[in-house]
């Protein structure tokens, strides 16, 4: 599920997603192998191939792999379509296939079913964002963060950011002193611009889009696909 940014100030730049919400149990997942951990660190700055990541990391490329299509499925990671490769000037050399960040921000949720009614509660207390400057993807969950060093020095200025931003989006960021955790600032930040993203009446719909190709295949067995391939290969409505 996607929350796409609602600023449009600087123009449609979809390279990646904004705001993208993950179930729970796969926070966990990913924080339970520091491997994983250390693949998602790897894609910070930008798409890479599976040799780049296993050279990097002084693995071998079966065991990256692996552990990339369990985060892929997790929706941690996504393939780089065509265009970001065109844009990125990446080399196309023997079909490489790059793999990226799926999104800047993660939020987790959780889904009750009562009868007819499904709640989905967002979890503020699972969140993840990537912080390029440091090449580090910051993980909280419950338990534990991950990646957020209170000695990196830069505390006071990403603190000062948030609450410029906050100013900037009307978001409440609640600071009683200095030496509040720097990840905690974030998260304030962060979670006030999701609940912006829902509240917002300049949204960009959809805001939750659900792609099971299982699901599909059945549905266009019964009652067809609206979307026809001729055979020339050009689509039709």
């Amino acid at each position: 599920m996607d929350v796409h940014n609602t600023a449009a100030d600087d123009g449609d730049n979809e390279l990646i997603s904004t705001l993208l919400l993950l179930p729970t149990r796969v926070f966990e997942s990913l924080v339970s192998y520091p491997i994983r951990l250390s693949i998602m660190n790897s894609l910070i700055n930008g798409p890479l191939t599976v040799t780049d990541i296993a050279s990097r990391l002084r693995l071998a490329k079966g065991v990256v792999h692996r552990h990339l299509k369990i985060l892929e499925k997790m929706g941690w990671v996504t393939v780089a379509s065509d265009e970001i490769v065109r844009i990125l000037n990446l080399s196309r050399e023997a079909n490489r296939v790059y793999y990226m960040l799926s999104s800047l921000i993660y939020f987790g949720y959780d889904v009750n079913f009562d009868g007819c009614e499904i709640q989905l509660k967002i979890n503020s207390k699972y969140v993840a964002f990537a912080d390029s400057r440091k090449g580090v993807l910051i993980v909280k969950t419950p338990t534990a963060t991950y990646g957020c060093v209170k000695s990196c020095g830069n505390g006071v200025e990403c603190i000062n950011w948030a609450l410029k931003v906050s100013r900037k989006f009307r978001i409440q960021v609640n600071v009683p002193n200095i030496n509040i955790n720097v990840d905690d600032a974030l998260t304030q930040l962060f979670h006030g611009i999701l609940v912006k993203s829902f509240t917002s009446p300049k949204a960009k719909l959809p805001l939750i889009r659900i792609v099971d190709l299982k699901i599909d295949n059945v549905y266009r067995q019964w009652l067809g696909n609206p979307i026809r391939v001729n055979s020339n290969g050009s689509g039709q409505h």
